[in-house]
Order: structure tokens, then C-alpha cells, then sequence
């Protein structure tokens, strides 16, 4: 009779085993299985870092070296949660060494942003512990630790578009607009730069029309390494005068104005009957389409008749944008581009799904600072996972050469 080896009788028990436990069970398991894996290894990382500074173990280099100092209980991030791990102890002659795998383990930076994005997903700090990916053995995490996290990792998100950096990009275009999300006005700035790419680079709580606001937010651009690709730079507005008084302040005549035509067409609708709504937004996207600024003008004054034998309100609405809504017309550039860039729809888009997302989650009702975190937050997650590039790229170098070339690398 053939003997069955000690390894087989340990399989078949193993296989017995896991075959009476349920598809939860197993899964259970498995995750038990690659926590005690993955824990391991931090340990064996702990222990080679030990090892190159104190020598083997009971080694002794010196009293002036690292030397051993045993071991105590801690907690590393492991999957959105903290785990449990025994991690030795260093000293030197001045005490207690820092090991700086511990440090990498224990990188509250991780955790912040997997609880910033479950935040964000509609996941309330009381029900995060349930929906965290991880092991049985995880250790909780409370309410109150969840809060600070969201906290710090969503002010880092807000400080990043408010005080980050700018020196890294060359803009060709800024788009500017006074925005509503959870109950609360804020001024935006999407910056577009000369390989089209859209970068959020200013939240502002405030209306547009709040001139303190705006020149906080443009100067602010500046000396945070706002650069210019071309000798221009085209700015498209909502219509707020504070806005491109502020500009002209900042970038003087350097700034062309590119007028939102869609912002204008409700402002045009507000003194006309419902009825002529629709032929109203029919020769105002007419107009926008001309592809030369020659004939684009021609149809200015057409339209401009239509709406004076109708409303000579609606028509002074028009004449307060003027030559501004034909901007992109006069720069020569047309196609998706022009599409693009002749309203704020960029900025819109981008602030309508994070009102979608802001909306799933009750804690925007919140005091005006703590909505603006949310709402930083949220934005760079959309920044950072769908926004593309500028559509039109065919025309980029028309339009970066109707620019002008760029005189030096200072915006003022």
C-alpha cells in the first residue's frame, strides 16, 4: 500500500476545508490570506532597513552606532484602513531612530486621499468603515478621523488651484465666470494653455460682479507665475465688467475680450416675447458660424435691426458686447476652436458635474469654506480623470499666431 506523504495529507485537509466554506467565506479568506502576506512584507522591509544600520541580529558596532532597542506594537495604512504590525525599535546615542520605511508605511497622505475620494463618491464619515476595501482584521476608523482627513486632503486640493505653482505652463487663454454650486457664488478661472489643455487655477468665493474678488483672483495669477505663450492673451467672459476691468488692470491691452455669446442670448431673451426666443437663438448662432469677420459683421448689423424694430432694449443688450462677441471672428480663427473658446461652456461643463457630485452628499450644507474645499476637490477629480484638452486643435496655430509673438516671458 503506497503512503501518502505528510504535504499531501496537509492539501487534503486544506481542500476539505475551503470546499465547506460558502463564495463569501472563501473571498474572506483570501483577503485574510494576502493581509498576512502584505504585512509580512512590510515587516521584512522594516527588518531589512534594521539590518543595514545596526548589522545583523545581537551585532554590535559601537556605542556611538545604531543598535537594536526591541520591538512594539504599531499601525501602518493598508487599503483605505489602518492595520495592526509589530515594528522594531532603533536608537543611537540620542535616542530613538526614525526609520523612514515606517514613515512610508504610515503615510497619513495615502489615507487622506482614499477617504477624499470616497467623500466625493457620496460615502458620509459615519459609513466609511463599511465601505472600505480591505480585511477582516482592519482596524475602524472613526467618524471624527475620517473628518479631519477629508479636511486636510481637500485643503491641499484648494490650495493647489489657489496658491499652486504656475511657472510649469505658457497660457494663450483664460476663461473667467461667475459660477453657482451648493448655494454659494464663487468666481473661476480655467486657464488654457498653449498645447490647449484646460487647468483650473483659481476658486474665489464671490460674485463676478465683486471687483475686490476678482482683482484678488487675477492678482494672485500673476504672482503665482502666471506666463504668457503669445504677446496676447484672449480672456472669454461671462459679461461682468468687474471682471475685464480687472484684467485691463492686470495685462493692460494685452488682454482681448472674447464675449460668452450665450450668456448674452439670455440677456437678449429677457427683453424679448417667448415667441421670438427661438429666431432670436437661430441668428444669434448664425451670426457665431461666419467663418470671415467681414461677413460676420455684415450680419451684426442685420441682427441688430431684428432686434430694434422688436425691443430697443434687446438691442442695446446686444450693443453692449459690440465687437467683443466677434473677437475669435477677427482673429481669423474658426471650426471647433472657435466653438470652444466663444463661450464659457468649458468652465460650465466642468462645474456641472461637480454640482452633480457635490449634490449626492449633504455636507455641502456647510459654512462657505468648507463648501469650497468640497468644491476644490471636486474639481481637480474631474480635472484630473475627464477633462480633455480644448476641441479645435487643427487651429491652434492659427490662433496662437494671431496672438502675436510673445515680447518677453513676463505678464506684465
Amino acid at each position: 500500500m503506497q503512503k501518502t506523504s505528510q504535504p499531501e495529507l496537509n492539501q487534503g485537509k486544506i481542500a476539505a476545508v475551503y470546499s465547506a466554506l460558502s463564495a463569501e467565506g472563501i473571498q474572506d479568506a483570501l483577503r485574510e490570506r494576502c493581509r498576512n502576506a502584505a504585512l509580512a512584507f512590510g515587516t521584512a522591509m522594516l527588518e531589512s532597513e534594521v539590518q543595514s544600520l545596526c548589522g545583523a541580529p545581537f551585532a554590535r558596532k559601537g556605542e556611538e552606532l545604531y543598535r537594536r532597542g526591541g520591538s512594539e506594537e504599531t499601525t501602518v495604512i493598508l487599503e483605505g484602513g489602518k492595520s495592526r504590525l509589530r515594528r522594531p525599535r532603533v536608537r543611537n546615542a540620542e535616542g530613538e531612530v526614525r526609520l523612514e520605511t515606517l514613515e512610508k508605511l504610515q503615510a497619513q497622505d495615502l489615507l487622506d486621499e482614499r477617504i477624499r475620494e470616497s467623500m466625493l463618491l457620496g460615502v458620509s464619515t459615519r459609513k466609511y468603515d463599511r465601505v472600505v476595501n480591505g480585511y477582516a482584521k482592519k482596524l475602524g476608523v472613526s467618524k471624527s478621523s475620517v473628518s479631519r482627513a477629508f479636511k486636510r486632503a481637500s485643503q491641499k486640493e484648494l490650495d493647489i488651484i489657489n496658491t499652486g505653482r504656475l511657472d510649469e505652463y505658457e497660457f494663450v487663454a483664460i476663461i473667467l465666470d461667475g459660477i453657482e454650486v451648493a448655494g454659494t457664488t464663487i468666481v473661476a478661472a480655467l486657464g488654457i494653455t498653449s498645447e490647449l489643455k484646460k487647468v483650473p487655477i483659481g476658486l474665489r468665493e464671490g460674485d463676478s460682479e465683486n471687483a475686490e474678488v476678482v482683482q484678488d483672483l487675477l492678482s494672485s495669477l500673476r504672482e503665482r507665475g502666471f506666463t504668457l505663450h503669445c504677446d496676447k492673451l484672449l480672456a472669454i467672459l461671462d459679461g461682468s465688467k468687474a471682471l475685464k476691468k480687472a484684467l485691463r488692470a492686470i495685462f493692460g491691452d494685452r488682454v482681448l475680450i472674447q464675449r460668452c455669446w450665450l450668456h448674452k442670448a439670455r440677456n437678449i431673451c429677457a427683453y424679448l416675447p417667448k415667441t421670438n426666443h427661438g429666431q432670436m437663438h437661430w441668428r444669434m448662432k448664425r451670426l457665431m458660424n461666419l467663418k470671415s469677420f467681414a461677413d460676420a459683421k455684415q450680419e451684426y448689423e442685420s441682427f441688430h435691426r431684428w432686434l430694434a424694430e422688436l425691443s430697443e432694449a434687446a438691442a442695446e443688450s446686444l450693443d453692449e458686447a459690440g465687437d467683443e462677441l466677434l473677437t475669435l471672428h477677427a482673429l481669423g480663427v474658426s471650426g471647433d476652436l472657435r466653438k470652444s473658446l466663444s463661450t464659457t461652456n468649458s468652465l460650465e461643463s466642468l462645474f456641472s458635474v461637480v454640482r452633480a457630485g457635490i449634490g449626492r452628499n449633504k455636507r455641502y450644507r456647510l459654512r462657505s469654506q468648507q463648501k469650497l474645499r468640497w468644491i476644490a476637490s471636486a474639481v481637480l477629480e474631474q480635472h484630473r480623470t475627464k477633462m480633455r484638452r480644448v476641441r479645435g486643435g487643427a487651429q491652434r496655430n492659427v490662433l496662437i499666431a494671431a496672438l502675436g509673438q510673445k515680447v518677453d516671458l513676463n505678464v506684465a
